[in-house]
């Protein structure tokens, strides 16, 4: 019996079934209880929202709507919460809580609810510092990097809402996992990603890095912060391995050469970025 064919996904219908995307019971559980709290700090309370891609993406899309009539794009999650106010903040909780608005696990990307959020704050404690080192403002790369796998959270919702789920990664087998979602799905989680942070009116500091990042080399907009981000995914697999002789990917010689890092100095970026990693970990353990 031959296997039933994979549903393709409807761009129009994905945005619409995004539209709130899922949290981490366990970030919002935290944050929750905190803006309830009268005394409680911005800053802590934005260092939480950090820790999660879908409440990040409603905080900033709130901010940057028409409703705060401001012509300026903030990239800051401290600034995006001072904009809209605790009660707002509370009322995307709330309306999160009303829609059951969370993940436990991406079943169609076979991972844990997790294991996602830790490749996200990864990438994104990455960029933030990769960024610093390099001399750039390291609040959009940080964003770029804690979003740019979003669009596995879109798909993910996709798939659940329409029952049809399934594990996309065992499908793909050996081939590249966005070359089969564009062949077999008709749009690549990468794809996702950034449509919908276009959609929703991101500052394109944010979504054309993850637009570029299946072929940067090629890009000619947002070459360093795209840079970033590439250089940001492929650190945290070399932060238990690294080899400074080994042969480094077309795409990692790409970034060093938009950013001016000299191959020596490697080893003490992936160095810095384990250490902020370590940090987050530790300081995410303590906050949840």
């Amino acid at each position: 019996m031959e296997p039933d064919p994979i549903e393709k996904i409807s761009l129009p219908l994905l945005l619409e079934f995004a539209s709130l995307l899922p949290a981490s019971p366990k970030v919002f559980s935290r944050l929750e209880k905190l803006v309830s709290d009268e005394n409680a700090a911005l800053d802590y309370i934005a260092s939480l929202v950090k820790l999660d891609p879908g409440i990040s993406a409603h905080i900033l899309r709130i901010s940057n709507s028409a409703y705060y009539g401001s012509t300026v794009q903030v990239n800051n999650l401290e600034a995006a919460i001072s904009r809209i106010g605790f009660k707002e903040v509370q009322g995307v909780l709330n309306t999160m809580v009303e829609q059951d608005c969370f993940y436990q696990a991406l079943p169609c990307y076979g991972i844990t609810a997790s294991a996602y959020t830790d490749r996200c704050i990864e990438t994104a404690a990455c960029a933030e510092t990769i960024a610093k080192r390099v001399g750039a403002d390291p609040d959009t790369p940080y964003l770029a990097g804690l979003l740019s796998e979003i669009g596995k959270l879109a798909i993910n919702v996709y798939y659940e809402k329409i029952s049809k789920v399934f594990n996309i990664v065992e499908a793909a087998g050996d081939q590249d996992l966005a070359t089969f979602e564009r062949e077999s799905l008709n749009i690549s989680h990468v794809r996702a990603g950034y449509e919908l942070l276009k959609n929703w009116q991101f500052d394109p500091g944010i979504w054309n890095p993850i637009k570029n990042l299946r072929e940067p080399t090629l890009t000619t907009s947002y070459v360093r912060t795209t840079a970033i981000l590439v250089f940001a995914q492929w650190i945290p697999s070399q932060i238990r391995g690294f080899d400074p002789d080994a042969k480094l990917p077309k795409n990692i010689e790409w970034s060093l050469k938009q950013l001016s890092i000299d191959r020596l100095d490697l080893a003490s970026f992936v160095d810095d970025c384990r250490f902020e990693i370590n940090d987050r970990q530790s300081t995410l353990s303590m906050m949840l």
